[in-house]
This record gives structure tokens, sequence and C-alpha cells, in this order.
């Protein structure tokens, strides 16, 4: 973030800068542990939590710039000498006007990822293959909300040429929100699948959510899809998004896709895959586990070569990805391969994971299986599909974790492999499962966000010990 003045930014939200007048802001924060000296710390109100209970630690951090709407917290601010306080009726509001004025500043090329499943994956490939060209700055973590967005936007300077804004969402309308002022000049939508089905009740309203992305889209605009999904063909696009003259880009398997991609294969703990785009091709290695990816990354390829990233440059810079943290990241842990896929889950991505899992060498194959939520009327089925699945597998113990857990484990009557092992509660079996690993394992943690699988992961790190495979 370039250094800029409370008062500009008050000024951008129209807002009442109140306490110290002269203030700076050399970056931005909304969690208030890690405000400092230095930095703007949002009072963001949530529905569990109000970040002005929050203030004083940030205070205390050293932080003195306050993004706030609660007078009464203002006035305790204030009473610092050293306090300046940005006060106005709504700070997400405030904040979205303020990240919108504070990048106008700056001549950047901007672009947007959404999807179903594959989104931060299909981001962070997308960041290695044009930083062989540029700068590029891009959404952090698995921030693609609202506040992810006004962050994203915080991280640019004069230096910065590209930026890639991630998108999530979860009901119909959040996508337009967003590009409504990001406005971004092109997009990828990495797939339509069955995630948040129990918001937004069809896939027809999840592919017209997603289609939102191209809301400002004219004839100089670009969209890329994967040619593989069923509900990213030409036909159904322009159906579903009143025919809007923007440019079409298709990456997959199929023949007549723009970016073809070829010959995927597991090697070791990375991928192999030949991408083709007319008469060019280029072999790719990608360091990381999962065949899926290698979609990811040919949406990635297509994404850099509008921006004039050749396909070997775009090879040089997949070559050097590393995990992100949460989404099938494998790490040796005493002899155990820990496999860490616990940010979320849905039927496809679980599908993935058990790919990933069968693909390895290992004496025994573990998967720890929680619920996926958020699937509707599609749950039953979703995770019967998993079931089938695993019956197909090499998995040798299933550890089935929660209500709706226990449907995978129905789909395995009758067999002795894999050994299935049920409860509705993690704490039920946690220790059974601490004690059954073994030296030479392979071991897969997956499950929604709610049903703690993610700290459980977190425990298993710390009881062990963590060395990170070397790549």
């Amino acid at each position: 973030m370039r250094k800029t003045s409370a008062a500009y930014l008050a000024e951008a939200a129209g807002a009442k800068l109140l306490g110290k007048q002269d203030a700076q802001v050399l970056n931005v924060k909304i969690d208030s542990r890690e405000a400092g000296s230095g930095d703007m710390f949002v009072c963001v109100v949530g529905e569990i939590h109000d970040g002005h209970r929050f203030a004083q630690g940030a205070y205390d951090g050293g932080c003195r710039v306050f993004l706030m709407s609660d007078p009464a917290a203002a006035r305790a601010m204030l009473e610092k000498d050293d306090a300046c306080v940005i006060l106005t009726e709504d700070t997400n509001e405030a904040f979205r006007d303020m990240a919108k004025a504070y990048l106008a500043q700056f001549s950047v090329r901007k672009m947007a990822i959404t999807g179903s499943v594959g989104k931060t994956s299909t981001r962070t490939f997308t960041d290695a293959v044009l930083a062989e060209k540029y700068a590029v700055v891009s959404s952090q973590k698995n921030l693609n909300t609202h506040l992810g967005l006004c962050l994203t936007c915080f991280l640019a300077d004069e230096t910065t040429e590209v930026m890639v804004f991630e998108m999530g969402m979860d009901r119909s309308g959040e996508i337009a929100e967003y590009v409504d002022w990001v406005r971004p000049e092109m997009a990828v939508i990495t797939n339509v699948g069955i995630t948040h089905l129990e918001k937004l009740g069809t896939r027809d309203a999840i592919a017209d959510a997603k289609f939102e992305i191209t809301k400002h889209f004219g004839a100089d605009n670009l969209l890329i899809c994967n040619a593989d999904s069923d509900y990213l063909n030409e036909e159904e696009i322009r159906k579903r998004t009143g025919g809007r003259p923007f440019r079409l880009y298709f990456a997959g398997t199929k023949p007549d896709a723009d970016l073809q991609l070829l010959d995927v294969k597991s090697v070791g703990e990375g991928i192999r895959f030949t991408l083709r785009a007319g008469d060019e091709e280029q072999e790719v290695y990608l360091p990381l586990l999962g065949t899926h990816n290698a979609m990811n990354a040919a949406l990635a390829a297509a994404a850099g070569l509008q921006y004039g990233v050749d396909l070997k440059a775009a090879a040089a810079g997949l070559a050097k990805v590393k995990p992100n943290y949460r989404r099938l990241d494998a790490r040796m842990l005493s002899g155990i391969l820990l496999i860490d896929d616990t940010y979320n889950a849905s039927p496809d991505s679980m599908l993935a994971a058990l790919d990933v899992l069968d693909d390895l060498q290992a004496k025994r194959r573990i998967a720890v299986l929680a619920d996926m939520l958020e699937l509707g009327d599609a749950e039953e089925e979703g995770h019967r599909r998993v079931g089938r699945r695993l019956a197909a597998s090499r998995v040798d113990v299933l550890y089935a974790i929660g209500p709706r857990a226990k449907m995978y484990a129905e789909e395995l009557a009758g067999r002795s492999v894999p050994a299935v092992r049920c409860a509705e509660k993690l704490e039920e079996l946690e220790d059974a499962i601490f004690s059954e690993l073994r030296e030479g394992d392979a071991c897969l943690i997956k499950g929604s966000n709610i049903t703690g699988v993610a700290e459980m992961a977190e425990r298993l790190r710390e009881k062990l010990g963590e060395n990170r495979l070397e790549r």
C-alpha cells in the first residue's frame, strides 16, 4: 500500500475525520490482533462479532487510525490524544468506497475468478503465470468476499500492473455487487457445481449467480471457461448473460477447446500434462498433488495467453507453485503423509481428493471424511456418490464423521475393505485416528469447515511435528 492520508480515505467514504487530522495510513487490517503502527483498523460489524469491541486491543498493539460506525466507541477512542477516527454510518460500505477510490489512483489491469470449486487454486496458478511478465497483486488466502476484495485493493501501489480478484458467493446478486465497483476486464469461471445449493436452490440459480461476473462486459471483454463443465458452453452462456457481446475462450480436454489439455498424469509428488494452443504445444510440470489441478492450471495459462504470456513462460511459472494451506497440502509428519484438504468440501472436491489418495504410494491409505454441508436437495445423493467412489477406491480405513457421513459407510455395507469407523461427533474418533496412524501411511483429512476437521488436522500437525515435503 502507498502511504495515504486518513483525510483522503475519509473524503472517499463521505465520512467524518475526527481526532488527529494529519494521520497517515500504511496498511489496512480487519483483525485487531494484526493491527499495529501505521495501520487503519476497520471495525467490521458482522452477524456474530462487532469489531468495535476489539478497537482497544488494536490501539494497544500500536494502531492509531480507526474506521468506525459506533459513535460511543468513537468517543471512547477520541479520549486518546493520538487517535484518529473516521466515523461513518456503515463501515462495510465505507471500506468499499475507500478501496475503490484508493485503487482508482493506479493504472492496473484487473481480472476476476469465480467458480464452485477450484477458485483459489486457479487464482494461485494465475498469479504464478502472470508473474513471469508482470508485477501482480491478488486476493490473499481465502479472502474472496467483500472484505477480501477491499483488502486486495489496498495491496496495490505504483508498481502494480495486473490484479487478480477471487470472487466467492453464497447468494444471488453477490458477485454482481462486487463487479459493480471492481470492474474486471476479464474473468474466469472454473465450473458450475452444487456448492451452496442449499441457499440458491438449483444449479440453474448457481450458474446465473456465477455469470454475474460478466454483468458489465462488452465487446472488449473476455470470459475464460472450463470447456469440460456442462453449464459452460457457448449456448448456455449466451442464454444466461442476455446475449452481451463479450468474447469467449475455452480451456479443456475437448478437441475444439481454444486451449487443449492433454496427457494428464501423476508423477511422484506432482502432475504432468500438455497444453496446446493452435500450433503451440508445451509440456507442463505442476509440483502439486491431484490431476484435477491440471484443469485449473490450464485456465491460468489461458489467462496468461490473453496478457501476452506464452505457454513456455506459463509452464515456467507453474513449475514454481507451492500448495495453498489446507488445499491438498501434503506434509510428512513422523513418516506419515498427511494430506490436509480441509478448506471445504463438495462432492466434486471429495472425489478429486480420493483420486489423489489412490494415486499415492503408501503402506496404507486412510481417509478421514466428515460431512459436506450446503448441498440442499443434493445432500443425500452427494454423500452416497462419495460412498460409491470409496467402494471403488484403494482406501484401507475410513473414518466417517458426522450425521451425514454415515451415508459414506452405508454404500460400503458388506465390504471388509475399507474398514469403516463412524461417529456423529469428531471427539468420539479423534483419539482413535491419532493412534491408528503408522509410519508409511497416507492420511487424507477432508470435510466442510464447520465439522472441525481443519482444527483436528492442526492438532495432528502439532502432535507429530511438522516437516514439509521437499518438492
